[in-house]
């Protein structure tokens, strides 16, 4: 029987491989939270463009839904960041890692 995890290196990469692939429908996930925040905020200024903008807390709501915008515009763009770069992690692990190449028939 030919052993693939021979080396300690190579089980570190199947371990750092499986993290990896735990992580990215995690920050799918988490993706998905800030978009739904954020076209639930796009609705709700819709829904008050209709209001009295003169009206204090019009205007105050008004502020706090163009902040959670920006934010979710921030952490939307630091989550496709995160994933971008697990997914350039990964596969060069899936290059350089003899057992996935093995696995794969490459």
């Amino acid at each position: 029987m030919e052993r693939l995890l021979n080396t300690q290196e190579e089980r570190c990469r199947m371990e750092v491989y499986s993290e990896y692939l735990r992580k990215i429908p995690e920050l799918l996930k988490q993706l998905e939270t800030v978009e739904k925040m954020d076209e639930k905020a796009c609705l709700e200024q819709q829904m008050l463009r209709e209001k009295d903008p003169s009206n204090r807390s019009v205007a105050l709501y008004i502020g706090r839904l163009e902040r959670i915008r920006e934010q979710c515009e921030e952490r939307a763009a630091d989550i496709r960041q995160q994933c971008r770069l697990i997914m350039e992690l990964k596969a060069q692990l899936e290059e350089e890692s003899f057992v996935l190449r093995s696995l794969s028939g490459k």
